[in-house]
């Protein structure tokens, strides 16, 4: 059986919820509440550009560096 998603309405109260907590425990911890507030859209901003630049990282392949290059056999702590 497929999920459905929740309605959008159920969505932002979720996540006010726990936007408020995460206001809270960090106010709490006597970083003010406006300082909070603005790191979080600084933080929500850093997200939103890097999902516009890649939605899916998971996606991609990474190269493994290459062990082909002249030293990469000796090892550092070697003497010679």
């Amino acid at each position: 059986m497929t999920e459905r998603p929740e309605s959008p309405d159920r969505l932002f109260q979720q996540l006010d919820n726990l936007v408020a907590d995460i206001i809270d425990q960090f106010a709490s911890q006597g970083h003010g509440t406006a300082v909070v507030i603005e790191t979080l859209q600084d933080v929500l901003a850093k997200r939103q550009l890097a999902y516009e630049r890649d939605p899916d990282p998971a996606e991609e392949t990474v190269e493994e560096p290459a062990n082909d290059w002249p030293g990469a056999n000796i090892r550092p702590d070697a003497k010679e």
